[in-house]
């Protein structure tokens, strides 16, 4: 019997984790929001007729409470010995007798998703074991346009592999990688906060194209900039970014970001611009005779 619990935010590590430990064999996969502990308690202790023991896959650890788990913890104290239970989680506190149970039994692996520069480098590496190179300017754009999701980034790299001769270009990037709505969204509200009028329209027209309706992605932005306001508020007041990014429950490349932001505009600009986006989301709701597309372009360019 092995007992594997894979923790963090890095899906692509645990995808290639639990591939690695299924050594092709069938995975019996369950979700914890859906599945009792008891099931999968029943299913470790099932046999194959093939004489393998079962591959148990648990994810989503984090939905089971504690007397869920102490479900797992009575199994682990007699397990069945042909089985292979691997569970998957975001984390478990460092008192939790699971935790500690598994270490004592098995392994516990704790993946944390690298973000920014970290995320580039890991694409520009990679990429060579694709067979093609990925200049840092190009990795760093590509990360933007997949607003650090590694499992994104990887297909994207991927796709490039096929796509590229040699080296990829931030032409290939722009002809490949379509921004995704978060990264548009960021690029939008730089554009705002540097007063830069023509490339806030572009996005516009951007974020439009997308698909999303005109008062979702209005919502987002309004988001963005309440988002910008605690955050310059937190910053001023001396908090350091770990610290605002649990404050306001964002990864710590989304506090990066806001915090380059918040330097960019000041207090009148971020209450001025919430006021707008709010205006504007009442005259999307009904309050006004103009076509949605019209309102948004109206409200960029006062907000410009």
């Amino acid at each position: 019997m092995s007992v594997y619990l894979l923790l963090g935010d890095d899906e692509e590590r645990k995808a290639r984790s639990v591939e690695k430990l299924r050594k092709g064999r069938a995975a019996e996969a369950y979700d914890a929001a859906q599945t009792s502990p008891e099931t999968v308690v029943s299913a470790c202790n099932s046999y194959s007729l093939f004489g393998d023991g079962p591959f148990v896959l648990v994810r989503n650890l984090d939905a089971w409470n504690a007397a869920q788990k102490a479900k797992i913890l009575d199994y682990l104290e007699d397990p069945s010995p042909e089985a292979d239970l691997l569970m998957l989680g975001e984390k478990l506190g460092a008192r939790e007798k699971l935790l500690a149970a598994v270490k004592k039994t098995g392994e516990v692996h704790d993946f944390k998703q690298p973000t920014g520069r970290a995320l580039a480098k890991w694409a520009i590496g990679y990429a060579k074991k694709l067979g093609i190179d990925l200049p840092e300017e190009v990795a760093g754009e590509l990360v933007a346009r997949c607003s650090d999701d590694k499992i994104r980034v990887s297909r994207e790299v991927e796709k490039l592999a096929l796509y590229a001769e040699g080296t990829a270009t931030l032409e290939d990037v722009e002809a490949l990688v379509r921004p995704d709505l978060q990264s548009n969204i960021f690029r939008f509200v730089d554009a705002l906060g540097g007063g830069d009028r023509g490339e806030a329209l572009e996005l516009l027209e951007a974020l439009l194209a997308t698909g999303e309706p005109p008062l979702r992605i209005v919502y987002m932005v309004r988001r963005q900039f309440r988002l910008l306001a605690r955050a310059r508020s937190l910053f001023e007041g001396g908090a350091p970014r770990p610290e605002v990014a649990s404050a306001l429950k964002v990864p710590p490349f989304v506090a990066k970001k806001l915090e380059e932001q918040a330097r960019k505009m000041d207090e009148r600009d971020l209450e001025r611009a919430l006021a707008l986006t709010l205006d504007l989301e009442g005259g999307l709701k009904g309050g006004s005779d103009l076509a949605d597309e019209l309102q948004v372009e109206l409200a960029v360019l006062k907000l410009s």
